[in-house]
């Protein structure tokens, strides 16, 4: 019986050798493991260094989405993935299905969109703070550069469709011969001028013989089925200047991204456990 705490303690020695085996690296103390490294590395086939930069910025986007409190929910995490099966014209079943038949979990899968919405939230609130420093001058400076993104059909004739969920409406569209039940098909001639920015900058974007993003008003799921557009106008800058603000934080976009991270980046405390 002398030799139990020895036998008790060797597992236990072991297994902690093991957890420290297994991290590479520490971000203001986040492990990244060697295992996280090497598939990197394989995956994207690059080299250590590479993937070792892309791991730290990976764990300083977790933490700086903690610290400002940005979290993706259950029910954003439910919405994204019925919105990829409704993309498909599929249901949020056999979306799934479909991905756990190509070597997904269900854990991953959510987890994959948690991440993408919980980027995509934190890239907003950093671009959303560079709004505030775009002075007047700027936004004229853009636009008198860029007129013809916002030239736009004084018309355009569309068929409105209509449903109670994106489902419904995803079926509609890709079988827009077929009358699907619970889609309603409106024809509609509508003037550009005076309606809201976004959805007259919508209807310009989408090519005729094409529908438009998906939108929601009031609850109902609408795409439009743009079939002529007629005429065109410059768009009066005070009406398009909350679009033109976007388009110069979006033409910053990337430089935004890079210097805010660089900067988190060197003053992280990125400690080596394995070379």
């Amino acid at each position: 019986m002398r030799f139990a705490p020895f036998i008790l303690l060797a597992p236990l020695v072991a297994l902690a050798s093991t957890l420290i085996d297994g991290i590479a690296f520490k971000v203001n103390n986040y492990p990244i493991t060697i295992y996280e490294l090497t598939q990197l590395q394989k995956e994207k086939k690059i080299s250590k260094a590479q993937a070792k930069r892309l791991l730290i910025l990976k764990a300083i986007k977790h933490q700086e989405a903690e610290r400002l409190q940005i979290v993706a929910d259950e029910v954003a995490i439910d919405k994204q993935i019925e919105t990829a099966a409704s993309m498909q014209g599929i249901s949020r079943d056999k979306f799934i299905a479909n991905m756990i038949s190509s070597g997904y979990s269900y854990e991953e899968l959510r987890e994959f969109y948690k991440e993408q919405i919980q980027e995509e939230l934190l890239t907003q609130r950093i671009l959303s703070t560079n709004l505030k420093i775009i002075d007047e001058k700027e936004l004229r400076k853009y636009f008198d550069e860029h007129k013809q993104e916002f030239t736009l059909p004084k018309e355009v004739v569309v068929v409105q469709y209509a449903a109670q969920n994106d489902k419904m409406l995803a079926q509609a569209i890709n079988n827009p011969l077929i009358q699907t039940p619970g889609v309603n098909k409106r024809e509609e001639r509508i003037s550009l001028s005076g309606i809201n920015p976004q959805i007259a900058q919508m209807f310009a974007q989408t090519k005729k013989g094409q529908f438009t993003p998906v939108i929601n008003n009031g609850g109902a799921s609408l795409s439009f089925y743009i079939k002529e557009k007629i005429g065109s106008i410059v768009m009066p800058f005070d009406q398009m200047k909350p679009i033109i603000m976007q388009q110069v934080v979006l033409s910053r976009k990337d430089a935004i991204l890079q210097e805010y991270f660089d900067r988190l980046i060197t003053s992280a405390l990125i400690t080596n456990i394995r070379d």
